[in-house]
């Protein structure tokens, strides 16, 4: 095979991008542990719209951390719009707490670092 006609390979996905997702995917279920073993607490001070935009936020997390993990643009896209519409809520809710949002500040930050990379 001629070397100058020959497709350069993709790039391989960065190492922290890969820690990022793995991070991504491991707190959805965490989370959703945190809330079924908490629901009548979550529900008696947050009520049912709380649930459900937890619900609405995790799948468009996980959806996002999809697209991301096969460096698509659309999955941080995705999982950004998320990430503030999730803060948003949290702060007009008066659920907002620091330690929570890190994790995804910190992944959507790692995202835009490897913008370039993505497709």
């Amino acid at each position: 095979m001629d070397p100058q006609t020959a497709t350069p390979a993709p790039p391989a996905r960065p190492l922290l991008v890969t820690l990022a997702c793995l991070v991504g995917f491991a707190g959805v279920p965490m989370t959703a542990y945190i809330v079924i073993v908490n629901r009548a607490a979550l529900i008696a001070f947050n009520g049912w719209p709380f649930i459900l935009a937890l619900i609405v936020f995790g799948a468009m997390g996980v959806a996002g951390l999809v697209g991301y993990w096969t460096m698509r643009r659309w999955g941080l896209y995705l999982y950004a719009a998320m990430t503030a519409l999730s803060l948003l809520y949290a702060l007009n809710s008066g659920s907002f707490s620091l330690s929570s949002s890190l994790s995804s500040l910190a992944i959507t930050a790692i995202g835009c670092a490897y913008y370039a990379r993505m497709k």
